[in-house]
């Protein structure tokens, strides 16, 4: 019997891979084929995303594939970050080169979406936390500063999307990564018409919704035989939005638990059958972003490893060789509790210095006398924040919905820093597991295993996970459970939460 392959291109902020995965006995096994970066540049003065070089990253993702496999592929699918788009001309052509979320067009337009039709209508519809990244928000600074843009598009697509249409799909947006968008019906699964009137948007813009495991098509045949491939390759969906794929990976069983995706962001949530939309969800701005297989996805962003990846660019240019687990070294070995930061705040999103905008931080909240010139005291203050920011958010996902949470899962990159795995262990006093790291091709692999009709089932994948992956357990520890109390309990002091 032949074997059958899938290749998922997973797309993170910092970095993208092309991934081939083979299930055989109910075990998926995955091999990276291909690394590359995906960094915003700034281009006319704004931050953009240079998508044509995404797609020939693909292209050269499926010439290794091909030179170490051959023609026969099952399928292709791509999955990569939310909330970024592009707009298509009448021909097809893409309009302009993408926005990246922190560019800073967005400035000033939550004032308006508030203005125009109320925070809480807007929540009530979506059930998306407002963030200034929003898709809502980009196309709002459209309206306001380009208008004429909405006259020459045709189409709008979200990135991962895009990568699909080039690659011989069609002209869709996917679910999960539209829910991102805080345009769609979070009860309907589609556009909003109401909300898409209001804000003046026009309705040829709203792509056709389709749902992870799909068949969008077969790639293009001249790309096929430019990489030589079969022409009879399916293009299949995963959920484009990278969370929702990492969230199909989550090896769970039961119902006590919630997840953190951990990476350049972090999304800490539970998961539940249904949209959450209530006084305490809104009051607390949680987001239901859709989910695989009928799943939402009760959610909260918090800015994650962004700040780390940040502070070790800066430490770069003195230190070039320092690394993360030297990093992760040094703030083992650092004065625990020397400091609070709240990681969602505003001077942490975009700032021009990192170790400015954490002195700053410290400076306004009265916190003096810290050593921020010392590598590991910044870093142990950033990963202690972060354990027990997870544990704020987990608290009020479980006020909100009236779940119990037992366990707490994370997936993604950030499994790999054992450090943090314990502070978040610490800070909730509960069982964390951590695995597998590369979640979000993996839930992508075995979306496009449901699709093809190998795979029946969320439980399915879920038990195919945990068949193939080990996870690693930190259990809280019991000496310091009283210091990590009284810690937490600064931390939100301090912060003001």
């Amino acid at each position: 019997m032949e074997t059958k392959r899938h290749l998922a291109f997973d797309f993170g902020a910092e970095s993208g891979r092309a991934v081939v995965g083979t299930l055989k006995d109910g075990k998926l096994t995955m091999e990276e084929l291909h690394r590359f970066p995906t960094q915003s540049m700034f281009i006319y003065g704004s931050l953009r995303w240079n998508i044509y070089r995404f797609y020939e990253e693909i292209v050269t993702g499926l010439r290794k594939y091909t030179a170490k496999y051959g023609s026969a592929l099952e399928s292709i699918g791509v999955d990569t970050w939310g909330v970024d788009y592009g707009f298509l001309k009448g021909d097809g052509t893409l309009l302009e080169i993408p926005y990246q979320y922190r560019d800073d067009r967005t400035n000033g337009t939550a004032e308006i979406i508030d203005k125009a039709m109320g925070n809480r209508a807007v929540y009530d519809i979506t059930g998306i936390q407002f963030m200034t990244i929003n898709t809502l928000n980009q196309m709002v600074a459209v309206k306001r500063d380009t208008p004429e843009r909405f006259d020459e598009a045709h189409d709008m697509l979200f990135i991962g999307d895009i990568l699909h249409y080039l690659l011989g799909g069609k002209k869709t947006a996917e679910f999960t990564v539209a829910s991102t968008s805080q345009m769609l019906d979070a009860f309907q699964k589609d556009w909003s018409p109401g909300l898409l009137r209001k804000f003046g948007f026009p309705d040829k813009l709203k792509s056709r919704i389709v749902f992870a495991g799909d068949v969008l098509g077969t790639i293009n045949t001249e790309l096929a035989k430019e990489v030589g491939l079969s022409e009879t390759v399916k293009i299949v969906t995963p959920a484009v939005h990278d969370t929702a794929s990492a969230a199909a990976a989550i090896p769970a069983e039961g119902e006590k638990w919630a997840y953190i995706s951990s990476g350049t962001w972090c999304m800490v949530g539970v998961e539940t059958g249904e949209p959450v939309i209530n006084d305490a969800s809104y009051e607390m701005n949680i987001s239901n972003s859709g989910g695989a297989l009928g799943k939402n996805l009760f959610l909260k962003n918090v800015m994650g490893l962004w700040i780390i990846q940040q502070c070790k660019k800066a430490w770069n240019k003195k230190y070039p060789e320092l690394g993360y687990p030297g990093i992760v070294e040094k703030a083992v070995n650092a004065k625990p509790f020397a400091g609070f930061i709240d990681p969602d705040d505003a001077l942490f999103f975009a700032p021009q210095d990192n170790i400015a905008a954490i002195r700053e931080y410290l400076d306004k909240t009265g916190q003096t006398g810290v050593d921020t010139g010392d590598i590991g005291t910044v870093a142990r203050i950033v990963y202690e924040s972060l354990a027990f920011k997870y544990r704020y958010v987990v608290d009020r996902l479980k006020a909100a919905t009236g779940q119990e949470v037992e366990v707490l899962h994370i997936i993604g990159g950030g499994t790999k820093n054992a450090l943090l795995n314990q502070f978040s262990a610490n800070a909730l006093g509960f069982r964390v597991k951590a695995g597998p790291a590369e979640a979000t091709a993996t839930g992508n692999l075995l979306l496009q295993a449901y699709g093809c009709g190998e795979v029946g089932s969320l439980q399915e994948i879920r038990e195919i996970v945990r068949a193939s992956n080990e996870m690693e357990v930190f259990e809280p520890e019991r000496e310091t459970a009283g210091e990590w109390t009284r810690a937490y309990e600064q931390f939100k002091t301090v912060c003001g939460l």
